[in-house]
């Protein structure tokens, strides 16, 4: 396989691990939604390059801490499908991770979009016409369905790597 070819392939096999993610881990839906209303909600903002900089990498660090520990969730599930202290431990220190990554991530929101005035000015932007709030409450009732649609762990997954075993 030639040098482009392979990494060609290996977009495709990232976005697959993403897909994956977001197909069977309710946790990561929970992130993008609160990031893709993050980036929506900074659009009132006067940020700056460096402040959009820090919204960027801290939602990415997030969504990557996420990806990273459905990772090590899902090897820690094969190698040891029988209950284990240590297998137990290690999807904890992972998620565990995460939530230190999350909790540092609502710490720079707060620190970003507390402002009075854009709270102020962002609800007469959305009382101002009949149709936005009831926009706004559209997307949140999709973004919950979207956060509880779980599809089991396994699925294709299961059966590729069963059939690679034999």
């Amino acid at each position: 396989m030639n040098r482009i070819k392979k990494l060609g392939m290996s977009f495709v096999y990232a976005g697959r691990g993403i897909a994956y993610c977001i197909r069977h881990e309710r946790n990561i839906r929970i992130h993008l939604v609160v990031l893709l209303y993050v980036l929506y909600f900074s659009n009132f903002y006067n940020f700056s390059r460096a402040e959009y900089a820090l919204l960027v990498l801290t939602c990415a660090v997030v969504m990557a801490l996420e990806l990273i520990n459905t990772a090590i969730e899902v090897v820690i599930d094969k190698v040891s499908p029988k209950f284990n202290i240590f297998a137990m431990m290690g999807k904890d220190i992972a998620a565990g991770g995460v939530l230190v990554g999350a909790i540092g991530s609502v710490i720079i929101g707060i620190i970003l979009f507390w402002n009075v005035e854009v709270f102020t000015d962002i609800f007469g932007y959305f009382t101002s016409a009949f149709y936005r709030p009831l926009i706004l409450a559209a997307t949140m009732v999709i973004s919950v369905i979207f956060i509880s649609k779980t599809k089991p762990r396994g699925g294709n997954a299961a059966k590729i790597i069963s059939e690679k075993e034999k």
